[in-house]
């Protein structure tokens, strides 16, 4: 396996660092959400997808010892969880972004307590987390809730969407 974990800390690292304290409570998926293939990405939405998806759309991460992305255009992976407060704060923002580069960025949400194995591989310890995915080059890490201006200004820098 290629070095996911020292690609995404120092990501994190140059983006910057919060956390996630622990909330109980659910992170409803709207109609036009469930509607969406899984893992296929539909514009303007942001596509919840598994580990299996992603490792199909983003990079084969089980199979692959260097970062290879297969999307057709950069992508946002936003890996979450229910009980995470943070993280449902952070969903509004990513839907509003996803309409707003619909065509441009591909989004998708990934839920790291039902995609274990893909957690543990990627090395995530803090949620919301962020993985920015230009469609050349590395991809670059944004850990925790962060206003929607400072995300989209990673996002514009990641990808080259200036």
């Amino acid at each position: 396996m290629f070095h996911l974990k020292s690609i995404l800390l120092a990501g994190a690292a140059v983006l910057s660092l919060t956390a996630c304290a622990q909330q109980s409570g659910d992170k409803a998926q709207p109609a036009a959400e469930q509607a969406a293939v899984a893992g296929q990405p539909t514009a303007g939405v942001v596509t919840e997808i598994n580990q299996d998806d992603f490792a199909r759309l983003i990079v084969d991460w089980r199979n692959a010892d260097k970062w290879n992305y297969l999307g057709a255009r950069p992508a946002v992976v936003d890996f979450n969880a229910t009980w995470c407060g943070p993280c449902r704060q952070l969903a509004p923002i990513l839907k509003e972004l996803a309409s707003e580069l619909a065509g441009k960025v591909d989004f998708y949400s990934i839920d790291v307590d039902k995609n274990k194995e893909l957690s543990v591989a990627f090395g995530i310890q803090s949620i919301p987390m962020l993985l920015i995915c230009p469609a050349d080059g590395q991809p670059q890490a944004l850990v925790g809730l962060h206003p929607k201006d400072d995300i989209r200004q990673a996002i514009d820098k990641v990808t080259g969407n200036q």
